[in-house]
């Protein structure tokens, strides 16, 4: 049943799964809007009711795009917070990063959650096609209880933050991700489409001759590699691993 409240949700998201849960707990509302995180920078934002922020684990904690957003957002102490994180294998310490940059800013986090969904880092790892319905059909049950107790405002206690714990993902994620630009691989079979580009959050590649050439400020989230439509690029060890998105997801989902 939907609720009169407003609600909005600002999402980051590669492959869709950070959409989709965004999608879900929106549903729940009459009134609500979804707004792509895709800058560096943060506009002046409509007062809403309720407000959350959803977004992908990045190596133990929350993605540098978003984490600067968090920190230029306009917090409001009359609004209820929340925060939802999709992750694979490792959620690390993404939620209590989050607690601190609301608790700085005078606000209270008053809800945070994980859902754990197919992962889509291919320099990494691939999850293979047998394994991904089983994984998908829990996110779904998960992200459904996570909507209903949003709905109905709950306050859940957050972990305590660690600094430590902090710089250690920060600095794990640097290392193994800082200078993700300069290792795309581009096969031949590439037809100029300009499909990464246009998928790209945070309009990092342009198209040149009909061929992508990425900028320095690469967001690491593998969107292009993914939807390149003839698996023409690669990164790292990805190359021949599956493609993957959300099946809830469209192309035209995230142009939006």
């Amino acid at each position: 049943m939907e609720t009169n409240e407003t609600i909005t949700i600002y999402y980051f998201t590669a492959t869709g799964n950070s959409l989709t849960t965004a999608s879900v707990i929106a549903s729940r509302y009459k009134q609500s809007k979804l707004v792509k995180i895709n800058r560096l920078n943060v506009a002046e934002h409509p007062y809403s009711a309720i407000v959350g922020f959803v977004f992908p684990v990045y190596m133990g904690g929350v993605p540098p795009i978003v984490y600067s957003f968090l920190n230029n957002f306009p917090f409001r102490k009359d609004v209820y917070y929340f925060c939802v994180a999709t992750y694979y294998t490792y959620k690390g310490n993404t939620l209590s990063v989050v607690n601190k940059i609301t608790k700085n800013k005078g606000v209270c986090l008053n809800y945070g959650n994980y859902v754990p969904t197919v992962g889509n880092c291919l320099k990494e790892y691939e999850v293979s096609a047998v394994k991904r319905p089983a994984i998908l059909e829990r996110a779904d049950a998960i992200t459904n209880k996570i909507a209903d107790a949003i709905k109905v405002k709950t306050d859940k206690r957050l972990p305590k933050h660690c600094g430590l714990s902090e710089k250690l993902h920060k600095g794990l994620f640097n290392l193994f991700f800082n200078d993700t630009y300069k290792k795309f691989i581009l096969e031949n079979n590439c037809i100029g489409c300009g499909i990464c580009s246009k998928v790209c959050p945070v309009d990092n590649i342009v198209i040149n001759n009909k061929q992508p050439q990425w900028g320095v400020n690469c967001a690491s989230c593998h969107a292009c590699v993914h939807w390149c439509p003839k698996n023409a690029i690669s990164l790292g060890k990805s190359k021949g691993r599956l493609q993957y998105h959300n099946p809830n997801i469209r192309i035209e989902d995230l142009l939006h």
